[in-house]
């Protein structure tokens, strides 16, 4: 289950909030720690989300929080197997998101609604 493209998500979301040291700020970050995201630093699951939802994109979001709490569980611990069969589910019955859609086609983030 990749992630979303996390460089592309930091644009949209600082050019929702006017700058990515503005973002940096929201998120209580270093603006050097977007900046190192940016490049390939690993950024959890869970902020990769709180800057998609930033950026207006609440579906994508909701996959990459869904995403990273399945790729965080081990297939070889049953009950954690069980659940991450069960989120997996979860992801795929998701309806089709028009975040990635519209973000892609205009270039920039809607209007979050």
């Amino acid at each position: 289950m990749p992630m979303p493209d996390l460089r592309k998500t930091i644009e949209l979301a600082a050019a929702k909030v006017g700058s990515q040291r503005a973002l940096a700020k929201l998120l209580g970050d270093q603006d050097s720690t977007i900046s190192a995201f940016k490049k390939g630093r690993p950024c959890s699951y869970q902020k990769h989300a709180q800057i998609a939802a930033v950026a207006g994109l609440k579906d994508r979001a909701v996959r990459i929080l869904m995403a990273g709490m399945a790729e965080s569980l081990s297939d070889d611990i049953e009950h954690e197997a069980a659940a991450k069969v069960g989120l997996v589910a979860m992801l795929n019955a998701l309806p089709p998101s028009t975040d990635d859609v519209d973000a892609a086609r205009t270039g920039r983030v809607g209007n979050g609604s």
